[in-house]
């Protein structure tokens, strides 16, 4: 039974790190065995868009750490994943890895196992976005989301002082350790309007009647319940969700093996066109590069 406790940010012992490690201590408190990785000790190129990985691929040919925090991510049961939120978001660390994270197949190693996140923030109200970036990735690995907080600290070290905070991280831990013990991966934190990933993020459609969520493409219907918005969401509605494998699998054999083949079919036109746009302006300099960090570099 062993938890992963992921900590996205370049803080050592930051509010990050210092919330997670209280988590994970929640989590052994039921019989967790508790494990950390610091996302920013790796090296990670973008994703280059190649489509290799289309092609079956896989793992990843950037050669760069992805490929080994992908094993370290695989091989627990669990992920509690903490980073701050920096400008409504979550920093680059985890959207480089979510970009790179196209390359894993449905369903994943992870498929149906729990996870929480944590993120600490400075300023109330540039919280927007703070989870969607990590609701996409973990349920691209298929994984449920039992609990999900944000946590005021904004100033280094904010965590340690925050004795309500740490309880509630301690009580997610805990919640994320009785999952597996029982089975259950019901979202047990505050609810949103998203039946899925419990965001209030929604999206208005061009018919003006209908809402999706925009991280889980479920659609609804908007309405007044007592003087507040709600959204009517059917069990059709939400098995219709970009997450489901019954999504993943239309996903791929209507979008992504007719794209195979329509590469294939145009391949000599696009050499031919290419040509126009290479030689138009000059080349841009290149800034530094840097040698990536690998297993035996190390």
């Amino acid at each position: 039974m062993k938890i992963l406790g992921v900590v996205a940010s370049h803080r050592y012992q930051g509010n990050s790190e210092v919330l997670v490690k209280e988590a994970l201590m929640g989590a052994e408190e039921v019989g967790a065995k508790a494990e950390i990785l610091r996302m920013t000790n790796y090296y990670l190129e973008p994703c280059t868009g190649c489509g290799r990985c289309q092609s079956g691929r896989i793992p990843c040919h950037i050669k760069d750490d992805f490929n080994h925090l992908l094993e370290r991510w695989f091989s627990v049961d669990a992920i509690i994943l903490g980073f701050p939120c920096y400008f409504l978001a979550a920093p680059g660390t985890l959207k480089l890895f979510l970009d790179r994270a196209v390359a894993v197949g449905h369903p994943s190693p992870l498929n149906g196992k729990p996870a929480a996140v944590i993120v600490p923030y400075g300023n109330r109200g540039f919280t927007a976005y703070a989870f969607v970036q990590p609701n996409i990735l973990l349920h691209k690995f298929g994984m449920n989301i039992i609990d999900q907080a944000l946590i005021q600290s904004g100033a280094p070290g904010d965590a340690l002082i925050n004795d309500k905070a740490l309880e509630r991280v301690h009580n997610m831990g805990k919640a994320v350790g009785m999952a597996l013990k029982t089975g259950d991966t019901t979202f047990k934190g505050e609810k949103g309007l998203c039946p899925v990933c419990h965001d209030r993020l929604i999206h208005v459609l061009k018919d003006m009647k209908t809402v999706e969520c925009g991280t889980c493409g479920v659609r609804g219907k908007l309405r007044l319940v007592g003087g507040k918005i709600d959204v009517l969401f059917t069990e059709e509605d939400i098995h219709h969700g970009r997450n489901s494998s019954e999504q993943w699998f239309r996903h791929h054999m209507y979008h992504v093996e007719p794209g195979k083949e329509y590469f294939r079919s145009t391949k000599e036109l696009r050499k031919e066109r290419r040509g126009k746009y290479s030689s138009y302006l000059p080349k841009e300099e290149k800034g530094m590069v840097v040698e990536p960090v690998t297993k035996e570099s190390k």
